[in-house]
């Protein structure tokens, strides 16, 4: 790790982990709309066409990975929101916190949940 890395590796009792993080943005729509949930796996590996979430410097952010390509001997990951049209500036696969597997949403006054790994927004 880079000594201006701002990512620190979790301890390893949080490595097989999943956590429910909420959705901000609308830029995962139609599969996720603001205030939907996203389960974050931490252990399972990426892969493209992952939803994935990435440690930026403005917080967390859920996309979708849309190129994987190795530059200068380090692995580099380009997301992208499927709802807009510009990619996300390529990243470092470390940057990559876990994978998004499942989703829920309250819908009048129920709940909702489905699973998000592999499928197409």
């Amino acid at each position: 790790m880079h000594p201006s890395d701002p990512f620190v590796p979790l301890p390893s009792p949080f490595v097989s982990a999943s956590f429910w993080i909420p959705v901000r943005g609308a830029s995962m729509r139609p599969l996720l709309r603001p205030n939907d949930q996203v389960l974050v796996n931490l252990s399972l590996p990426w892969t493209c066409g992952d939803v994935v979430v990435v440690g930026a410097l403005r917080g967390l952010l859920v996309h979708r990975i849309v190129a994987v390509h190795s530059e200068q001997g380090r692995l580099e990951v380009v997301t992208k929101g499927d709802a807009v049209e510009r990619f996300d500036r390529p990243t470092q696969g470390a940057s990559i916190i876990g994978v998004v597997t499942r989703a829920r949403r309250r819908r009048w006054g129920r709940v909702i949940e489905w699973q998000v790994r592999h499928a197409l927004g």
